[in-house]
């Protein structure tokens, strides 16, 4: 039996996350959801995720502050993230290219590419 992976989805907006849910129900995943910064944070101090998607707009923080948390936190170094954001502003997109993450999608994700992103991120099949 293939291993299952654990994911945290940080996303607000709850048609988002369901839509994340149904394009990665195939993948032999485990996703946690959080709304905010702060539940994210507070998984990410009793849990270590596979991987980490996280949206860029968050009610209470920047997901670029939230992924300076785990900059900050050794357990964390070695997750991986793939960004998923709404912004098109240059500059998001080159903060992102200082960042160690994985993937940088624009939404609305086009089907079937956040599933090849996540394949690729955790190595799967």
């Amino acid at each position: 039996m293939p291993p299952t992976y654990q994911v945290l989805a940080v996303e607000d907006d709850l048609d988002a996350m369901m839509l994340m849910r149904l394009e990665l129900q195939t993948l032999p995943l485990d996703i946690h959801h959080a709304s905010d910064g702060s539940q994210a944070k507070k998984y990410l101090d009793r849990e270590t995720p596979d991987l980490l998607l996280l949206d860029l707009n968050l009610p209470d923080m920047r997901g670029w502050d939230l992924l300076e948390h785990f900059k900050n936190d050794a357990r964390l170094r070695n997750v991986r993230v793939i960004v998923l954001t709404s912004h098109a502003e240059p500059v998001n997109r080159l903060i992102g290219m200082l960042q160690p993450i994985s993937a940088y999608l624009r939404k609305p994700v086009q089907a079937g590419r956040l599933r090849e992103h996540v394949r690729d991120a955790l190595r799967l099949p």
